[in-house]
């Protein structure tokens, strides 16, 4: 992998472990429990030493492994994944309304020189 990519994914990942830090020591300060997090898939057990991994909100099948272990660490890498790309919609979305603000206000200068540059 390349190394910036490397450097940019351990400082994400520290600034992930020091968001969770800080939302502990919140709740610890205002005195409450902390909420528990909920796996988003389950390892189901198929027989044979087969698991399958199961969507928990949908309840589709993302796949089977066999050994708990291997199916344990397959979830925790799609949880990850989920983690990602739900960061990445986030971006964009922020990234598609700022472009039409940007289009937006580009044209209202547009229209504004046009109406200027029509004036005798």
């Amino acid at each position: 992998m390349n190394p910036a990519i490397q450097q940019s994914q351990a400082v994400l990942q520290a600034l992930r472990e020091r968001v969770s830090l800080s939302t502990s020591e919140m709740y610890m300060k205002i005195g409450r429990e902390q909420p528990v997090n909920v796996p988003r898939f389950n390892v189901v057990p198929l027989g044979k030493n087969l698991f399958d991994v199961v969507e928990r909100s949908t309840g589709v099948s993302r796949g089977a492994r066999t050994g708990h272990d291997g199916a344990c660490q397959y979830a925790d890498q799609l949880e990850r994944n989920a983690d990602f790309f739900s960061a990445v919609t986030a971006t964009s979305k922020r990234f598609g309304w700022r472009m039409a603000r940007w289009t937006a206000g580009f044209s209202a200068l547009l229209v504004l020189f046009a109406y200027y540059g029509a004036q005798p």
